[in-house]
């Protein structure tokens, strides 16, 4: 087989725009071949972080293993430019088997004082005492303390409402016949649990988070038969009668000064007009004056940002007195609800912001960065850890004079990192993240 050689064009203006169309082709080829390299260590960022997400902790922690790896002396730099201890101090340092002598004994924490006391006198018997005879004298008692309880015990409550008739017919009134004491007034009317019973269903639901059928079957273990319908129909039946208080709750959460909102999802089985595989969402609100805090708990079933604002400002209602300001995370389903007249500033939520870069410290590249702005929050954190214990005026001259020189750092940084960083990599989208938080 002969082969054939491409002589090139004699005119020097056609050569030219061939080697300038070829050279054309090479550097879309190399951007198209950077874009799928991009590409695909965005992808194996997202393999690393949705491991981590369903095998790994579910506490937020930094990436120890990756700490190791990336350039130690240039973190140190970059924490010596910011004025800030090494990121050492934010990673938990590795546990090492110490010899069995020099290992710290356990320390007993105190029972709670509250707890009634009973005392328990142990003394030897009766035939060594007489052994000892006056040889021995008593001068106290070797004190320890043990954890007990009483197995909760059901009782049952007889109401006797007292009757009366009248003697004769000519005594007034005697022609409405017996006359009987008032029922007393129940939560639930006729109900044939206490309120006492009803409040336990309702905290080992919503506080403890035991199932109704795991509370059926404690309390047949106990002899009752209460089945998860009738525990159920109570719950139901508490929202007629809980809505004054409820009014009343809502507008302490219009009193504070702050209010908090987050919202997460939530599948609910068998719900009319939805398939099982939709998602509903469930707000929460905290507010109120710092002596009567309000959590509140709203379920819709949208993500829709018009859910919080309809709730804080109905439509049929005049405005609440007073004015917030609002924290949430950096939804853009807040903007339109941070605009409200009663909203004095909308502030981001720093532990979402965390949440971020230590999903980043386990990417695969830029993880001291990652580090390093981890180690920048938890010194914000230290310093409200100080603060939540001072009294306001105290709390805002020291957030003046600590917190806000850090924030400062933190701009800086952001600013740096928002330019350098792949706007898709897990570093790059949380600072982009945290500087569209700080701009809403």
């Amino acid at each position: 087989m002969k082969s054939v050689a491409l002589s090139p064009p004699s005119d020097p203006d056609q050569l030219k725009a061939e080697v300038f169309q070829l050279r054309v082709t090479v550097e879309e080829k190399e951007r198209a071949i950077a874009a799928k390299e991009q590409r695909i260590e965005q992808l194996l960022d997202y393999i690393l972080l949705l491991r981590k997400r369903q095998f790994g902790a579910s506490a937020d922690r930094p990436n120890k293993d990756q700490f190791i790896l990336f350039d130690e002396a240039e973190l140190e730099q970059l924490l010596a430019d910011l004025d800030l201890p090494s990121e050492q101090d934010d990673t938990e340092p590795p546990v090492q088997d110490k010899p069995a002598g020099e290992r710290k004994k356990p320390v007993r924490r105190p029972l709670p004082a509250h707890f009634d006391r009973i005392e328990k006198v142990i003394d030897l018997s009766d035939e060594e005492k007489a052994a000892m005879g006056d040889d021995w004298t008593l001068i106290g008692y070797d004190t320890s303390e043990q954890l007990a309880i009483i197995p909760r015990q059901h009782y049952v409550i007889v109401y006797k409402r007292a009757k009366y008739v009248p003697v004769n017919d000519a005594i007034a009134g005697a022609e409405q016949g017996i006359r009987i004491a008032p029922r007393p007034d129940q939560i639930l009317p006729k109900s044939i649990a206490h309120s006492s019973v009803i409040a336990d269903v309702v905290v080992r639901k919503f506080v403890d988070g035991l199932p109704y059928y795991r509370q059926e079957a404690i309390h047949a273990r106990e002899g009752i038969d209460l089945s998860r319908q009738t525990m159920s129909g109570w719950v139901i039946q508490l929202h007629e009668q809980l809505t004054p208080l409820m009014a009343a709750m809502k507008q302490f959460l219009y009193q504070g000064r702050v209010i908090h909102i987050d919202e997460t999802r939530l599948q609910v089985l068998n719900e009319p007009g939805k398939e099982n595989t939709q998602l509903s969402y469930m707000w929460v609100y905290g507010g109120g004056p710092p002596d009567k805090p309000v959590i509140w708990y709203q379920y819709a079933d949208t993500r829709s940002g018009d859910v919080p604002e309809e709730f804080l400002y109905p439509k049929e209602e005049d405005p609440p007195g007073g004015a917030m300001y609002l924290v949430t995370d950096g939804y853009d389903g807040y903007n339109a609800l941070s605009k409200a007249p009663g909203i004095l500033g909308h502030a981001a939520c720093w532990a979402h912001v965390r949440r971020r870069f230590v999903e980043a410290t386990h990417g695969r590249k830029n993880t001291a960065a990652a580090h390093q702005m981890v180690a920048l929050i938890r010194k914000l954190y230290q310093v409200e850890g100080t603060a939540r214990r001072r009294p306001p005026e105290e709390r805002k001259a020291l957030r003046l004079a600590q917190a806000e020189p850090i924030l400062g750092k933190i701009k800086v940084w952001l600013d740096q990192k928002v330019v350098q960083v792949l706007p898709k990599s897990p570093l790059g989208e949380a600072v982009a993240y945290t500087l569209g938080s700080g701009q809403s």
